[in-house]
């Protein structure tokens, strides 16, 4: 066995399994337990090297160096996740153990005919290893692999902190903020696990992964959430102003968002929960689709069931203008609420021509009333009242119903003779 080895191109070295190796005078003790007992399944051995008597040299720090008993060796193991030293003896193998992550610099010095490792920790520790081959691709290799995993580890810490930033803001209900502080998360989860890959030693990391991407998928989902009912509210406030299609918008964003929330997995909020609101919106919006002309159909009815010719007016008024409202949704574009528009015409049109009816007739009960009052020495308001319902007939007659603009003219006229004379006789006295 060459005393440096790199494992990827030789295959697997005799000691991982045995602890005897073949030498000119027989099979030799090398370790107590085989090398391949010291390493973790996880974990990808790359290099191998190994001295008979220089053992590791504690450089500096309080360490003590460790050497070789007999004929046991010392071996040098870089993993993909750390690199370990492992040092036969009697008494048991001793073990140093470095993992990437505490690792601040790697050195290799060369002489005539060995070179020497120096690796130097967070702890200001420096273990030396020398040996006859060349360990200058092994401190290649190291070096590089503290890079990865310094800064594997960095991204790891900057996804945290953008988790706990993104909490922040979804107590705050600063969805926009939050969803950055999100991206952010991912994006420093992904990069540092991407890193890992290239070492091949994801699985040392795993669980710190898997619990951050956890809690990405919690602060994503109750951001959708959070959105959903955003959307909902604005929806219930838009449906009682009478806005219907930002109602509609406003409902089918929360859906979505719902949808949304249902799509990742994440524990909290639970699913059931989401279904529910998703469900509840759905038959929120399915009832918005019908109230347009639900709402004017009530209008309406509320006008035949009125017998009083003003009241029963101002309800033809409400009916009108719910109508209007209904039948000029969605212009355009696909209709989504209900009501045909041949059907919603017809609708406006009859109402049209109750409206003008009806405020003629308040118009005509108007007159007498104030001829009542002229008679009792009255001021003339029930005459101001006629002319106002027979001109808003002739403007709706005007708009809506041509056919139905003549008769009221001659009885706006009288009226507003009636009121002038009303009002005269009230100044002479």
């Amino acid at each position: 066995m060459e005393t440096v080895t790199d494992i990827r191109s030789s295959g697997r070295p005799e000691i991982f399994d045995r602890v005897n190796t073949d030498g000119l005078f027989g099979r030799t003790r090398r370790l107590q337990q085989p090398l391949g007992q010291y390493f973790r399944e996880t974990e990808t051995p790359r290099y191998l090297a190994y001295n008979s008597q220089s053992g590791v040299v504690a450089a500096q720090g309080n360490n003590e160096g460790l050497t070789p008993a007999g004929d046991y060796r010392a071996y040098l193991l870089a993993t993909n996740g750390r690199v370990m030293f492992v040092v036969g003896d009697d008494d048991g193998d001793r073990t140093i153990s470095l993992p990437y992550e505490d690792i601040v610099a790697v050195r290799c010095t060369s002489g005539l005919r060995t070179s020497t490792l120096e690796i130097v920790t967070v702890d200001e520790d420096c273990w030396a290893f020398e040996c006859k081959g060349d360990l200058t691709p092994v401190r290649e290799f190291v070096d590089e692999a503290t890079q990865v995993w310094t800064r594997t580890l960095t991204e790891l810490d900057r996804a945290e902190s953008q988790v706990e930033a993104a909490v922040t803001a979804l107590e705050a209900t600063d969805l926009e903020t939050a969803a950055t502080h999100i991206t952010a998360a991912q994006e420093a989860l992904d990069n540092g696990r991407g890193r890992v890959e290239a070492l091949g030693a994801t699985a040392s990391i795993d669980e710190r992964c898997q619990s951050t991407q956890a809690q990405i998928d919690t602060c994503q989902r109750r951001r959708h959430v959070n959105a959903a009912e955003q959307h909902r509210d604005t929806a219930r406030r838009a449906w009682e102003n009478r806005a219907y299609e930002r109602a509609a918008d406003a409902y089918a964003q929360a859906k979505t968002e719902y949808e949304r929330a249902l799509a990742v997995t994440a524990p909290e909020p639970p699913t059931e929960t989401i279904a529910d609101a998703r469900n509840a919106i759905e038959a929120e919006y399915a009832e918005l689709l019908s109230a347009p002309v639900d709402a004017a159909q009530v209008a309406a009815s509320a006008a035949r069931a009125t017998t009083d010719p003003a009241a029963r007016a101002t309800h033809w008024e409400d009916a009108l203008d719910r109508y209007r409202t209904a039948y000029e949704l969605d212009w355009g574009r696909d209709r989504r609420f209900d009501g045909d528009r041949a059907s919603l015409r017809q609708a406006l049109a009859d109402i049209a021509v109750e409206l003008v009816d009806t405020h003629r007739e308040a118009g005509r009960q108007k007159r007498r009333e104030g001829s009542e009052e002229s008679k009792r020495e009255t001021p003339g308001a029930a005459c101001g009242s006629a002319t106002a319902h027979l001109e808003r007939a002739r403007e709706v007659a005007t708009e809506l119903v041509p056919d139905r603009r003549e008769p009221p003219a001659d009885e706006l006229a009288a009226a507003s003779e009636q009121g002038v004379s009303v009002e005269s006789e009230s100044k002479g006295r």
